[in-house]
């Protein structure tokens, strides 16, 4: 099985390069500078920012040379638009249909209803496990019959290497799911949901999922009988310790009895206790019941198979990363293909390492493009536009051009770009892939222009102070001017 899964990845890669003979980006010859249209002059003028901070690139997709190539060839921090490598990558390694799978195994297949002996749950990466998953796997044991488990659970994250890094080291917000860390065997993004009921008892208003008993709950919450508004809907949650596993959730702040309930999502404690709690308190809920505890650990030869769940195929996971700049998701992804390809445990150099290979062999120009750990989410990651540019024009000729496009946020309807552009008729006729960080602003994607030509467009800006909003117009007056000139 083994030898058939790699003749299949090495056929998909061979019939990729062949789909693509002939439609090789334009020259690597370095080119000089277009000049900007005068919109894009005048709103950098107006929020004072620079052009020696923008990299833009522009080409028209039945074209062989760009419209607009400003300072082109220079690498830029992209941040989440890092997020479109990712995505082109994986349609090609990994194929549009993938699916991850969560297994399911036991020492001793259960009789009576009773498993003598420990239950493994192996994890192969799946960037969107949720506890709807968990519970649908918890409803096919017990349809197997499973009503008790007397040895532990044992949680096998064996497929991905451990990430050692501090969430806290870019931001100093370990508690933010966009920080969250991949693992092999993930449960909701990492994330625990705190549930801010207003209409319930003091003690009843805040609430929070997984049911992590090492993980503390302290509601300070303030609850007023007064109009929900601003003011009266106030809530603040403070996770101390976000890291380990008996973290804290402080919740207070002041909320109206007449406000509605509200989810916030927080990364607070171990993720392994949270998976196995999550599972006891489905397991419990549905009659069942596991005398043992849980432990890390990898799954045993000779272990009896109980039930596969398989994800989502990888093209609607897509769909979730891109529209949504999920960051978690995309390490997910990405440590797959570096598993896939070179084998596990995965690792991002492992990763990074494909990806490489990757874009060579599908002749793009990728000197100096580095891309870490596939989110954006990194002070590192390099690309420069024309880099984006040819990537996006070959994959407008390529098999997955729909899949790819139908990933992307549009202009004033969804995702990250659903209030910009709202108003007026280039709404609906850009499909960007957005990019925040402190001191970058990027976009990338397609545009269809009055005329009826699609354009690729790629903007790079890196500059003190871009993303407080004066990059995003700048941004905007080239889709708007694009959209009636090109």
């Amino acid at each position: 099985m083994l030898m058939h899964a790699q003749s299949q990845r090495l056929l998909r890669r061979l019939v990729l390069l062949l789909l693509f003979t002939g439609i090789a980006p334009t020259s690597h010859v370095a080119m000089a500078d277009t000049p900007l249209p005068g919109a894009v002059k005048a709103q950098l003028d107006k929020q004072e920012l620079n052009a020696s901070g923008l990299g833009l690139w522009v080409q028209a997709v039945d074209s062989d040379k760009p419209l607009i190539a400003h300072q082109a060839e220079r690498l830029f921090n992209p941040a989440s638009v890092m997020k479109l490598v990712t995505s082109v990558a994986a349609l090609d390694i990994l194929g549009p249909t993938y699916k991850w799978k969560t297994e399911f195994y036991a020492d001793r297949m259960p009789v009576n209803g009773v498993i003598e002996g420990n239950l493994y749950i192996k994890g192969y990466g799946d960037p969107w496990f949720r506890s709807e998953d968990l519970w649908d796997s918890v409803r096919r044991l017990r349809e197997l019959g499973v009503r008790e488990i007397r040895g532990d659970v044992i949680l096998d994250d064996s497929y991905f290497a451990p990430i050692t890094a501090d969430p806290g080291d870019f931001d100093n917000r370990p508690d933010r799911v966009y920080n969250a860390l991949p693992n092999a065997l993930l449960l909701d993004n990492r994330a625990v949901r705190i549930a801010i009921t207003p209409h319930g008892t003091d003690e009843s208003a805040v609430s929070t999922w997984p049911p992590n008993p090492r993980v503390s709950l302290s509601n300070s919450l303030n609850l007023v009988n007064q109009p929900c508004r601003n003011d009266t809907n106030q809530p603040v949650i403070d996770i101390r310790d976000s890291a380990e596993p008996s973290a804290e959730i402080k919740v207070g702040g002041t909320v109206s009895r007449q406000c509605s309930p509200h989810l916030y999502y927080r990364v607070a404690g171990d993720p392994h206790e949270a998976f196995f709690h999550a599972f006891e308190s489905l397991l419990e809920s549905a009659g069942g019941d596991i005398s043992g505890t849980w432990r890390k650990g990898l799954l045993q030869s000779g272990a009896k198979k109980m039930l596969t769940h398989d994800s989502r195929p990888l093209s609607n996971y897509l769909w979730l990363q891109n529209k949504w700049s999920n960051n978690v998701m995309a390490r997910q992804i990405m440590l797959t293909m570096g598993a896939e390809i070179e084998g596990t445990p995965a690792t991002e150099l492992k990763a990074a390492r494909v990806v490489d290979r990757w874009a060579r062999e599908r002749g793009l120009n990728w000197d100096g493009a580095v891309v870490e750990n596939g989110s954006g989410l990194s002070r590192v990651s390099r690309l420069s536009p024309r880099q984006l540019g040819d990537m996006l024009q070959s994959v407008w000729r390529s098999p997955y051009m729909a899949e790819v496009m139908g990933t992307l946020p549009i202009a004033g309807v969804d995702g990250t770009m659903r209030k910009r552009l709202a108003d007026g008729s280039i709404r609906g006729h850009a499909h960007i892939k957005t990019g925040t960080l402190r001191d970058v602003r990027a976009g990338a994607g397609f545009l269809l222009a009055k005329s009826g030509r699609r354009y690729v467009v790629v903007m790079l800006h890196n500059e003190q102070g871009v993303q407080y909003g004066g990059g995003t117009r700048v941004q905007d007056a080239l889709l708007k001017w694009l959209y009636e000139n090109g």
